[in-house]
């Protein structure tokens, strides 16, 4: 009866344990099943907000408008189709309603919340808002649950939606205002711009020294300066001021023809060398020279006699100075002890235009006598000889600064007056897009210095460019100094806590001065270093730094270093004035049109 009694029980609970396991093995797999289709779920709320991210991103970036004339807001909204149906959510494409799911407006920044709210339907558009559905309506259809049938669902609706805006900018432009920044008007170019690995003349080059001279007097070149041959130029019929005796221009500087050996524009005049131009005896004879006195200042007799004879005569010669001889017969000027000798007593030297700082005539005759410029070493037929050409190229190898020629800033000096012109197209595109952007101006050479705070007033900073000229301040290249000034001001109080923040750097890379305002020489390595160590400034200030390299001389290496420092690029105008200046105008439009996007929502 006892062990009947036992089996019986065993039996029952076995019973018991087989219902147990069965209902608790449904509990268990329904709710497997459950997690099953909310991993489902959760996965695809994840690509579908990657998706909306992306696509959000791309929209918002085509918000700004360019030179092709084409709609930016359908070419947004291609761009989010685009990368919605990139970024497949569960392995379908959700594709979008692009009448619906695309929304445009303006992004407001909430300075106490530090902040961004999307503000729909609100032009001018800055931001964009898209959403991506994968529901029984949508391209892609709802989301396939699972094991949820055994409850009585078979699929659920899912989207999600991201916004993004064009981010205002705080650009700090920052230009190189070192000497060097009008050389390609320089004599010393007129041979250098050259072609391919074999470095073969580029025919029909022409520097345009012409149109500096002929700016001198006025009017400033347009802007933009187109450049081109001197017949070409706005500058072709300007006949230019006269200095002195020297009102010929003569012939053009072309890179293949020109000599200035038989340059009708240019006296040759070296000490120990009589002078038998017929145009110098006619211009003596018309101020009233006599014979003996013109025979004087033109025959080389005396310049071995008197320290300061054939420097006194040439500049008789050229118109700078009038001669007081005390000769009999000659021309009836007070003064003079009458040896013979072109003495600094009996000089009276010609009235300086206008624009002069501390120069003197002496200093540009001394300039042509010598052995060691640039433009000698260009063409040693230079030397000696004395014109218009020779007296410009003075004023910008030799007296480039405002404090000494307060003038040039006003004529189109290069590779200057190509980047003036490139900042104002700049500003221009910045001015279209209607951005809330802000730029400052810092100019550096030797120094560098604070132009312009961060205004909205954006043309304020091509007009104050307008106004400086190569050397302005100072001559030789501070990049780093520049660089730590764009820094500056960036964290100034002026700059935006909403804002990203850009340095765009135009130099042609060669800086000579390190970070204790030294000058320490060309292919410094202590003046590169202070540069590479301001653009990590950069980037440890999350501060991007776009570097424009221009310049004949130009040495890209650093200015890439730096760019790529400072998470930015480097861009490159290179050859002739005519090609790197529609170069340069491409490349600052580019960066005025460069706009970060972010997510804001």
């Amino acid at each position: 009866m006892g062990k009947q009694r036992v089996a019986f029980h065993r039996s029952r609970r076995r019973a018991a344990v087989v219902i147990q396991v069965a209902i608790g093995s449904t509990v268990l797999l329904g709710m497997g099943a459950l997690a099953v289709d909310i991993g489902t779920m959760y996965m695809a709320r994840t690509e579908l907000q990657a998706s909306a991210d992306a696509a959000a991103l791309a929209a918002a970036s085509q918000l700004v408008q360019d030179d092709s004339g084409g709609d930016p807001v359908a070419a947004a909204r291609q761009a989010a189709d685009k990368y919605a149906r990139a970024n497949a959510v569960l392995g379908v494409s959700a594709g979008l309603n692009l009448s619906q799911d695309v929304v445009f407006g303006r992004a407001e920044f909430d300075s106490g919340t530090g902040k961004f709210t999307f503000q729909p339907n609100v032009e001018p558009y800055d931001a964009v808002r898209v959403t991506v559905r994968r529901t029984s309506e949508s391209e892609g259809g709802a989301i396939q649950l699972g094991f949820a049938n055994i409850f009585g669902r078979s699929q659920k609706d899912l989207w999600a939606s991201a916004s993004a805006v064009l981010l205002p900018r705080d650009i700090a432009v920052v230009i190189d205002l070192s000497g060097s920044m009008n050389d390609d008007s320089e004599l010393q170019h007129y041979k250098t711009f050259l072609s391919g690995a074999t470095h073969t003349i580029r025919p029909g080059v022409e520097i345009n020294l012409r149109d500096i001279w002929c700016a001198l007097d006025g009017p400033a070149p347009s802007r933009p300066y187109t450049p081109g041959g001197e017949s070409e130029t706005e500058y072709a019929s300007d006949t230019g001021p006269t200095v002195g005796n020297m009102s010929n221009w003569g012939i053009p500087v072309t890179v293949e023809t020109y000599d200035a050996s038989t340059d009708p524009g240019l006296l040759y005049s070296k000490k120990g060398t009589t002078v038998t131009d017929s145009g110098v005896t006619s211009y003596l004879t018309g101020r009233g020279y006599s014979l003996d006195e013109r025979n004087l200042i033109m025959k080389n007799t005396n310049d071995y006699i008197y320290t300061n004879h054939w420097r006194n005569r040439t500049a008789v010669m050229v118109g700078l100075a009038d001669w007081k001889s005390g000769r009999a017969g000659g021309r009836t000027l007070s003064g003079g002890d009458g040896d013979g000798l072109i003495e600094d007593s009996e000089m009276t030297w010609a009235a300086y235009p206008s624009y002069r700082g501390t120069w003197t005539w002496t200093d540009y005759i001394n300039y042509v006598a010598s052995s060691s410029t640039a433009m000698k070493s260009a063409s040693s037929k230079l030397q000696y000889r004395f014109g218009l050409k020779t007296y410009t190229n003075f004023l910008l190898e030799n007296q480039a600064s405002y404090a000494r020629t307060n003038i040039l800033w006003q004529t189109p000096e290069e590779p200057l007056q190509a980047v003036k012109d490139a900042v104002q197209s700049m500003t221009d595109v910045i001015v279209a897009l209607q951005s809330l952007d802000q730029m400052s101006l810092e100019i550096f050479a030797t120094s560098a210095r604070h132009e312009i705070n961060l205004t909205n007033t954006l043309q304020n900073v091509p007009d104050r460019l307008y106004q400086r000229q190569a050397g302005h301040y100072d001559s030789t290249t501070n990049i780093g100094g520049g660089i730590a000034q764009g820094l500056a001001e960036l964290n100034s109080s002026r700059a935006r806590a909403s804002s990203a923040k850009v340095i765009v750097l135009m130099s042609d890379g060669k800086p000579n001065v390190d970070e204790s305002g030294n000058y320490v020489g060309d292919g410094s390595a202590a003046a590169a270093d202070y540069a590479r160590a301001q653009a990590q400034a950069a980037a440890d200030q999350s501060v991007r730094i776009y570097a424009v390299s221009v310049g004949y001389d130009a040495d890209r290496p650093l200015m890439q270093e730096v760019a790529a420092i400072a998470h930015g690029q480097e861009f490159y105008a290179s050859g002739t004035v005519e090609e790197y200046t529609a170069e340069l105008e491409a490349i600052f439009k580019t960066l005025g049109g460069k706009r970060p996007v972010a997510l804001i929502e």
